[in-house]
């Protein structure tokens, strides 16, 4: 089961798509930077809800990472992360609407730590195959 679900994504991790994939990843980073700039309706909380938020967002990012600087060394791009939710949370500093948060910053960078330990070798595995098929 495992090898059909591996061979069912093999083709998204194309060396070909690389510039599709660094596409998707930088149209991400502007929506959360804006979605996390604009003022809302209601004063954000800190709840579950914007935690889980938080978490999904770094791990969607971590993997658009990974497959768009795939021969980039994993710290590069986690350490780009992190660097990017701190400077989305030193933003929010000097917005009436919003505020700092170190909770928000460390469930950011729980998502990138998750996508690493969980994730990051299962995709590993299916890019390094995908480019031993391009050299076939």
């Amino acid at each position: 089961m495992f090898t059909n679900i591996q061979q069912s994504f093999s083709a998204l991790f194309s060396p070909r798509l690389s510039k599709l994939h660094q596409t998707a990843l930088w149209c991400a980073v502007i929506a959360i930077l804006y979605l996390a700039t604009t003022s809302v309706d209601h004063k954000v909380q800190s709840t579950f809800n914007d935690k889980f938020n938080h978490l999904f967002a770094f791990i969607v990012l971590s993997f658009l990472a990974h497959i768009a600087y795939s021969k980039m060394q994993k710290i590069k791009w986690a350490a780009a992360l992190f660097f990017y939710g701190l400077l989305i949370e030193c933003i929010q500093y000097f917005l009436p609407h919003r505020e700092f948060s170190l909770l928000d910053l460390a469930t950011d960078a729980l998502g990138i730590i998750v996508y690493l330990i969980i994730f990051c070798s299962l995709f590993d595995r299916i890019i390094s195959k995908q480019a031993l098929n391009n050299n076939e």
